[in-house]
């Protein structure tokens, strides 16, 4: 009898998508990115006069194709899963949400809010014979070296970015810098960046060998063990039969934080690895813009003393033009409507929640595709995300509230006033404050990884 793609794959008996989807085929997977990278080409306006005439047909032409790939993106994971992985099926979600807002962004909030298109940048590197050893300040010490624990081979160098004046005009021109813009998942090499690119005019540049070393001595063994860790804990403690777990309740606590940990050094692993292998693929492209990858994290964990720099440096920012233009934005928005702050104050807690609250519902909705549609099941996420944003808040106060307080005790000392408001317990309460925010608050998190059925298919299962 002869078997079809979709009878050879079995579906997994733990996968749990939205009911009324159908398996994900190769012509829904490839439609979304093939229309908009064909709206990208017409993005940019067009100078000649011939192409001029022709303007308003052009400009329908890229609406309709930008709200056809959008439409396209949305309704991958209501629409589709992938029959023989959860995980998969999870990231679906995240390609759909990702998808469909970078095409709103990009063809109607960024040009019609703040009338900027993308261009191209064009990084200039200087060899400079400074030596790691002698950094001392954060910002500059945290080279790709400095988080993957390798030492540099005279990579050393100054970087300096100059931003093309104009905007590509020749339909070669275009196809090349729509596809370069697509691929460029953090918008690295072109003006749309935000702060998902943080790095510093004096950085180092590793090569394909130094990053091949890293996985190999760092990244793989670290992954490794935090897989062995997950299955370890879930052959013992949650596996009952084919398709059904334990509740991660059923846990006892000091395991739950380890499988917690696990989870979460199994994701900044797998980051990195996934990071570092593209870099390794596109380093004969140099010096194009596609060859060039900053560091995904920007501090070592144990240099990270709160939750917001935890967030902020200590995590990687592929989704940070997301929740910027769909969360910070509007959370600081909605801050000053409030308050009636002026456009040039900060609007720190409208940021901060606003971030977290859209993380939390990008994040909820994938858990949502692999729960079976149901929402309840799929808040474990949200809880996460709103509980971290809260401590955030809560931390920002404590600190002003004991830097106020320090002040004020310093007033009438004149050596006392030539010292630092910080104490010497400051790091130490600061890195137990959020080690301890995110295991206890990322239970959430595990808990519906296990119900998904995802913790069960990283134990090999």
């Amino acid at each position: 009898m002869e078997q079809t793609l979709a009878t050879l794959i079995a579906t997994r008996p733990d996968l749990r998508p939205i009911p009324g989807t159908v398996p994900l085929t190769p012509q829904a997977a490839l439609l979304p990115p093939l229309t908009y990278y064909l709206a990208l080409i017409l993005l940019p306006p067009f100078t000649s006069q011939r192409n001029q005439r022709n303007q308003q047909l052009i400009s329908i032409s890229r609406s309709a194709l930008a709200l056809t790939a959008g439409f396209l993106f949305f309704q991958l994971p209501l629409k589709y899963h992938v029959p023989f992985s959860v995980g998969l099926t999870y990231q679906l979600a995240l390609v759909g949400l990702y998808g469909g807002c970078r095409v709103f962004d990009a063809f109607f909030i960024s040009p019609y809010l703040y009338g900027h298109i993308p261009r191209r940048v064009k990084y200039h590197h200087e060899p400079r014979s400074e030596a790691p050893g002698v950094w001392h300040n954060r910002a500059l010490s945290n080279s790709y070296f400095d988080l993957h624990f390798l030492q540099p081979r005279k990579a050393a160098i100054t970087e300096t970015a100059t931003t093309d004046e104009g905007l590509p005009d020749s339909w070669k021109d275009r196809a090349s810098w729509a596809l370069e813009l697509e691929l460029s998942m953090r918008g690295a090499g072109f003006t749309w960046t935000s702060t998902d690119v943080r790095h510093t005019k004096k950085t180092w540049t590793p090569t394909a060998w130094d990053r091949a070393h890293s996985i190999l001595l760092h990244v793989l063994p670290l992954l490794g063990l935090c897989l062995a860790t997950i299955r370890y804990i879930y052959l013992n403690q949650l596996y009952l039969d084919i398709g059904h777990s334990r509740p991660f309740d059923d846990l006892p606590f000091p395991q739950q934080l380890l499988l917690t940990a696990a989870l979460g050094g199994f994701l900044m692993t797998a980051f990195s690895l996934g990071h570092s292998m593209f870099a390794i693929m596109l380093a004969p492209l140099k010096p194009h813009p596609l060859s060039y990858f900053p560091p995904l994290y920007t501090s070592r964990i144990w240099h990270l003393t709160s939750v917001r720099s935890f967030w902020s440096y200590g995590w990687h920012r592929l989704f940070s033009r997301l929740f910027l233009v769909y969360g910070v934005w509007p959370g600081e928005w909605l801050e000053r409507r409030l308050t009636g702050k002026s456009s040039d104050q900060p609007a720190d807690v409208g940021k901060v929640l606003g971030g977290f609250v859209s993380s939390a519902f990008v994040h909820s909705f994938a858990a949502y595709t692999v729960v079976g549609g149901q929402l309840r099941d799929a808040l474990g996420e949200a809880e996460f995300f709103a509980g971290c944003g809260i401590a955030v808040v809560a931390e920002e106060i404590v600190k002003r509230i004991a830097f106020t307080y320090r002040r004020r005790s310093m007033r009438g000392s004149a050596e006392r006033e030539k010292r630092s408001l910080a104490e010497w317990y400051d790091n130490i309460v600061g890195r137990l404050w959020w080690i301890s925010v995110l295991l206890y608050n990322g239970r959430h998190f595990a808990r519906g990884w296990v119900k998904a059925g995802l913790v069960r298919e990283m134990a090999g299962l």
